[in-house]
């Protein structure tokens, strides 16, 4: 090939990691925005109020909740990402004991819809169609 031509770079070395770092940064924002939502007592109002918080209370040792996270990061993607007043959350009661005592957890994992002031507890098959079908039921 002829070398003498000039050639059109697209992007120099700099740009390209500035342009991979940008797309990589919103790609984890994403990520972060779409899986469930993290509750403390810190932000457990602001995350919960006018929602169909459909929460689910847990501990990290729990054979149950190790189960049921795959369909529970999964139900939240689908749901942050189409229903706009339903949240996906959970509460590690380990660390947030305050919580799991007012709300009387008393065994792992608790799935628990919160709506307008309301505790209505979830005891169905915890397969994701199930759990999507409860969080429809109660904010559409």
């Amino acid at each position: 090939g002829d070398r003498g031509h000039p050639v059109c770079t697209l992007a120099t070395p700099m740009q390209k990691i500035a342009l991979f770092a940008a797309l990589l940064l919103a790609i984890v924002a994403f990520a972060l925005a779409q899986g469930p939502v993290v509750l403390t007592p810190e932000n457990f109002e602001a995350e919960t109020e006018g929602k169909a918080a459909f929460v689910k209370f847990y501990a990290p040792w729990c054979g149950h909740c190790v189960a049921l996270a795959p369909a529970w990061e999964s139900l939240a993607t689908k749901v942050h990402g189409s229903i706009d007043n339903a949240k996906i959350a959970k509460v590690d009661c380990t660390v947030e004991q305050e919580l799991a005592s007012k709300y009387a957890i008393k065994g792992y994992p608790t799935l628990m819809m919160l709506k307008d002031g309301e505790q209505i507890p979830y005891r169905g098959a915890r397969d994701e169609d199930s759990l999507m079908a409860f969080v429809k039921n109660h904010a559409l």
